[in-house]
């Protein structure tokens, strides 16, 4: 598998071979949950693979975009879920339910 950094200069359009598109930025994130990243979404396909690292919230406007396009979707707050099993695992030896954390978690942020 190949991966290519593309810098982000104005509106991006997906290329037609995407198969993984990952918003690493902040854009998004509590209290800014209205900002939109500068993406031209008809370039998001169904089978795409997109993922937001935003935990709070965990529905951004990429993830709804996404959805709406039918892509499979990883939103941040799984991301950290998932970042805390393995940390509790590694420094405990216990392994946590990640249903409860991610519960937990959306609990706190509404």
């Amino acid at each position: 598998m190949d991966a290519d950094f593309v810098p982000w200069d104005g509106v991006y359009a997906a290329p037609d071979d995407t198969d993984v598109l990952i918003n690493a930025t902040s854009i998004g994130l509590f209290p800014d949950i209205d900002a939109r990243l500068d993406l031209d979404v008809g370039t998001l396909r169904e089978g795409m693979v997109v993922a937001d690292v935003i935990p709070n919230p965990p529905d951004t406007n990429l993830v709804r975009d996404a959805r709406a396009k039918g892509c499979k979707v990883i939103d941040g707050l799984g991301m950290l879920v998932n970042q805390g099993v393995i940390g509790i695992r590694h420094w405990t030896g216990v392994d946590p339910d990640p249903a409860v954390m991610r519960k937990a978690l959306e609990d706190i942020f509404g």
